[in-house]
């Protein structure tokens, strides 16, 4: 349900709009006793939509820029597993054969829009509630003017829906071009479309006004709707279509990454269950803070690691790391971000086995190697093999593959061949 505040408040907060108009509208054209407080009671409908709006803006952002979030980390999770998959045949899942440099793109561009570039989807948010909030108080303007006359309504609906499509019509394959090329079209384009929509606006305003000749009775109410029209259908030519673009750039990204990581040309997420597949050279997701890095977006946006991991905490002293870094466990840990530092090889090889640690904590029975672990990844192994009976297997072979599509070797608790330890 908190998911669904801040588009439920967005809606609301319109539809309070479009009511307090339209009734004010009507209340001008039919003017009842004491109308001058049923006027101040619309101003306040029309107030209380636009704080509760303004109020579920911001949830809604948020919301969205976490599930574009949240969706790319698990999804680069599975990456891990899909590279690995190769040593694993035996567990139903086809070869796999990623290649880094034919995803790198798709990657990197998914994690920049969607985690901390700009701008991340949530921004498409305000252009959309901008847009909801318009068209509910231009129909709430409508359906006054209906009541007077339904001629008025349709003269309007058709200057709205002209005004909406021109506004959000592409603009061309020059607008969509890069330099100066692309800049000279997409102004030539913001200021032709700016003039034929203020006509628009100017003949939505006219409908009424003409009708005001008619009918000097209501001539108050349809001069203010005249007003309201005109201020509001050339608001829509503040809408910027960058964010909406972006949005769309940011999920085809996303869908790019998520079918790579997608075991045997699978559903996203269909990696084997109880499984965790150790690549051979982990991620180091310098665009993710601390917490990301371990818990790759299983925690819900108030949960604390320490809290719901703490056993991966432990074992890999992570309350130390996260004291020592400047925002906690809310650092970057890249500078190339504001607030972020670089973290050295050893740091990066606790993270790497805390993630492991993590999945495991998270119901994970099962661990796949592709060679021998490092000592801090070792003692994670160790440490929930004894405990909680984790199975850990080590694929031999180049890049940790089993030569010939071998069974994987079975690895004891503590060590790299069954019979012996040697971690």
């Amino acid at each position: 349900m908190t998911g669904m505040w801040g588009p439920l408040g967005i809606i609301g907060g319109a539809v309070l709009r479009g009511a307090g108009c339209g009734t004010g509208v009507l209340l001008l054209v039919r003017p009842p006793a004491a109308v001058l407080w049923w006027l101040i009671g619309c101003w306040l409908l029309y107030q209380a939509g636009a704080a509760l709006g303004t109020a579920g803006l911001a949830p809604a952002a948020r919301a969205r820029d976490r599930a574009a979030r949240v969706r790319l980390l698990r999804a680069v999770e599975r990456l891990g597993a899909v590279q690995r998959m190769d040593m694993a045949q035996r567990l139903g899942a086809a070869p796999g054969h990623w290649e880094p440099g034919s995803l790198r793109d798709h990657l990197y561009a998914a994690a920049g829009v969607a985690i901390r570039w700009e701008p991340k989807p949530g921004a498409a948010v305000a252009v959309l509630a901008h847009l909801t909030g318009s068209l509910l108080t231009l129909a709430g303007l409508a359906a006054a003017l209906a009541v007077v006359d339904p001629a008025l309504a349709v003269g309007v609906g058709l200057c709205v829906a002209l005004a909406l499509g021109l506004v959000m019509r592409p603009r061309g394959r020059r607008a969509g071009a890069t330099g100066r090329a692309g800049w000279d079209a997409r102004r030539r384009a913001s200021r032709t479309v700016a003039v034929l929509v203020g006509v628009l606006a100017a003949g939505a305003a006219l409908v009424p006004l003409l009708a005001a000749a008619r009918r000097p009775d209501a001539a108050v109410g349809l001069c203010s709707a005249a007003v309201l029209l005109a201020r509001l259908v050339y608001g829509l030519t503040a809408v910027d279509l960058t964010a909406l673009r972006h949005r769309r750039v940011t999920r085809r990204h996303l869908r790019e990454v998520e079918r790579a990581a997608a075991p045997g040309g699978g559903e996203p997420g269909a990696a084997p269950a109880g499984i965790v597949v150790v690549p051979a050279r982990p991620g180091r997701l310098g665009f993710a803070d601390l917490a990301e890095n371990v818990h790759l977006g299983a925690l819900g946006p108030d949960d604390s690691v320490p809290e719901r991991l703490p056993r991966t905490v432990r074992l890999c002293r992570l309350d130390a790391l996260a004291r020592s870094l400047p925002r906690g466990w809310r650092t970057v840990p890249s500078a190339e971000f504001s607030g972020g530092v670089d973290l050295d090889e050893e740091t990066w090889r606790r993270i790497a086995a805390a993630r492991v640690s993590a999945l495991l904590e998270r119901g994970a029975t099962e661990v796949l190697l592709p060679g021998e672990p490092d000592p801090c990844l070792a003692a994670v192994l160790a440490d929930w093999s004894s405990r909680a009976g984790v199975r850990v297997r080590v694929c031999a072979g180049p890049e940790g593959a089993a030569p010939g599509g071998a069974e994987p070797e079975e690895a004891a608790p503590g060590g790299a061949e069954p019979e012996e330890a040697a971690w």
